[in-house]
């Protein structure tokens, strides 16, 4: 469905909801973002559930390069956004100032948590679509790498190539938490199978030769 109330806020602010979306409430931990072109957006409630949409009219304008280009933008602005929003509510619900914080946040000294930490910082993320034709590469959710390939847009549509992005994520996302959970066992004692984490581990390495 295309949206037709348009927002305009910088790519780095949190913008108002779009009330043409049934499912966007007024909820004060949500983070809704837009690009750095103004034509599209993305609201964030939790990391299962994100919505994207386009301004009214803007997605025929796009070929494949441009658009891949500007969610990769979007996606990084998101998720820093969306990270800063968490630690101020972690803040507020336990109680500590900015500056206690920044020091539960500021790196461990012991170097077996620091190389935790920056193997985590590091962790690679992949995601495809359905169909194949969207594929989203990440590095610590920082930065994000899309490519779509030739032709998709005019094949699938903007209501198909939004419901291809939304797997995507979903994709990501699940590939993310499944490395970090492997990550963490590396470094931790989880109580977790050996057989089950054996299976993840061969996974990972199967997925790492697509």
């Amino acid at each position: 469905m295309t949206r037709r109330n348009v927002y305009h806020t910088g790519s780095t602010r949190a913008a108002p909801s779009d009330p043409g979306d049934p499912d966007c409430g007024d909820d004060t931990m949500a983070v809704s973002i837009t690009s750095p072109d103004q034509n599209i957006h993305i609201r964030i409630l939790d990391i299962s559930n994100i919505k994207l949409w386009f301004r009214s009219r803007s997605f025929d304008r796009y070929d494949e390069e441009r658009l891949a280009h500007q969610l990769g933008r979007l996606g990084s602005t998101a998720w820093i956004t969306y990270h800063r929003r968490q630690s101020e509510a972690y803040r507020r619900a336990q109680g500590l100032s900015a500056d206690e914080l920044a020091a539960a946040e500021r790196p461990s000294d012991s170097p077996h948590r620091r190389r935790f930490q920056e193997a985590l910082h590091a962790v690679e993320g992949e995601g495809v679509s359905p169909s194949g034709a969207i594929r989203v590469r990440t590095t610590g959710l920082l930065r994000w790498n899309v490519t779509i390939e030739p032709g998709t847009l005019r094949r699938l549509g903007e209501d198909r190539f939004r419901s291809e992005v939304h797997a995507t994520i979903r994709a990501l996302l699940q590939d993310r938490e499944m490395k970090i959970i492997i990550l963490k066992s590396d470094y931790f004692d989880l109580g977790l199978p050996d057989a089950w984490l054996d299976l993840m581990r061969r996974l990972r390495a199967s997925n790492s030769r697509r």
